[in-house]
């Protein structure tokens, strides 16, 4: 048997190279390149990355955050994104069974391709929103316990029910604030990834979503606008704050709001 830490050790190192993966989605799906050909190369002067200083996390600082080949500024989100995916996989793991877990990862994966994105083109592409629904509604049919339940069929059914209120609802609020304004307030993006996130959590989550998800990115917009002494109207992207709202509620979201609704609950009765 291998040790628990060990096995959560390993589970961090795969999260950091399938980081280093997810940085190549991020770049390369905006531009309609191959995500598998060719291999990693400069963003400056297209120059081959050799295996060595292409390790995750640590290839950024045996380089000193600048290319070898040219010299040209590495992005630090490349690091990030791979420690983050590291962190997340790694704290997934000892949280959940493994069918759960590799669900979970898939999702987060997802997510962090979306952010970022969403971060750099205001845009999420529709294979990661509505693939994410079908993902979302396939694998609540083939793990039951996705949703909660045991029966694939209801299963099923409450995931495409999750995914409908949850879409139709952000779409509803968008159209509205949009009409009221005289101009677009959200993309309709938004409200597909938050259908793929309903297909893929369930219903319950869609209140924490919301909510968590708007605080945060009303924080981040008033930050935006001091700093750079904008007025209103600034485009902000929603898709990063759905995103970091549905990975805490993975990471301990879930068993807080439902604590503080029983206990509300209770004091009510």
């Amino acid at each position: 048997m291998i040790p628990p830490p060990l096995v959560t050790f390993f589970v961090f190192v795969f999260g950091a190279i399938l980081g280093s993966f997810l940085n190549v989605c991020i770049l390369r799906i905006p531009l309609g390149q191959s995500i598998l050909h060719p291999p990693s190369r400069c963003a400056a002067c297209g120059v081959p990355i050799p295996g060595f200083f292409n390790l995750p996390i640590v290839g950024y600082f045996l380089l000193q955050g600048r290319s070898r080949c040219c010299g040209a500024h590495l992005d630090p989100r490349y690091p990030m994104v791979e420690a983050g995916t590291a962190f997340a996989l790694a704290a997934l793991w000892t949280l959940y069974p493994p069918e759960l877990f590799g669900i979970y990862a898939l999702l987060v994966s997802g997510l962090i391709v979306a952010s970022a994105i969403d971060l750099d083109y205001l845009v999420i592409p529709d294979f990661l929103t509505i693939g994410g629904v079908v993902a979302g509604i396939s694998l609540s049919y083939l793990f039951p316990a996705l949703q909660g339940k045991q029966d694939p069929v209801d299963a099923m059914i409450r995931s495409s029910l999750s995914a409908a209120i949850a879409g139709g609802a952000l779409w509803l609020v968008a159209r509205t604030a949009s009409w009221f304004l005289q101009k677009e307030a959200m993309g309709i993006g938004d409200a597909k990834l938050l259908a793929a996130l309903g297909a893929f959590l369930g219903w319950p989550s869609l209140p924490f979503l919301l909510a968590v998800s708007s605080l945060i990115g009303t924080a981040v917009g008033i930050g935006i606008l001091n700093k750079r002494k904008q007025k209103l109207g600034i485009k902000v992207p929603y898709g990063p704050y759905l995103a970091l709202a549905a990975l805490l509620w993975l990471l301990g979201g879930m068993n807080l709001f439902s604590k503080y609704l029983s206990n509300n609950f209770i004091q009510n009765v």
